[in-house]
């Protein structure tokens, strides 16, 4: 007979549980009526990011603002002790 051993997951205190070979991840999280708990792979983006990914109008205009000679970035690099 062939057993399959079935992984358990325990919860701390505080309601926490390791997902082994998931770190630093981010899920939604939803209590299904049986009992059972979903956890669906989530990425999270500000409201902003959200409208610019959504509106071929909006990237055009930042792209062609960006690209204007009027447009200067300063950038400094960080030194390290």
């Amino acid at each position: 007979m062939s057993e399959t051993l079935t992984p358990i997951v325990q919860t701390d205190a505080r309601g926490r549980a390791v997902l082994s070979g998931h770190r630093n991840q981010r899920f939604i999280m939803t209590d299904q009526s049986d009992g059972s708990v979903l956890l669906v792979p989530a990425v999270v983006v500000s409201q902003a990011q959200r409208e610019y990914d959504e509106s071929p109008e909006l990237q055009s205009l930042l792209a062609k603002a960006a690209a204007s000679p009027t447009v200067r970035i300063k950038r400094t690099r960080a030194v390290r002790p």
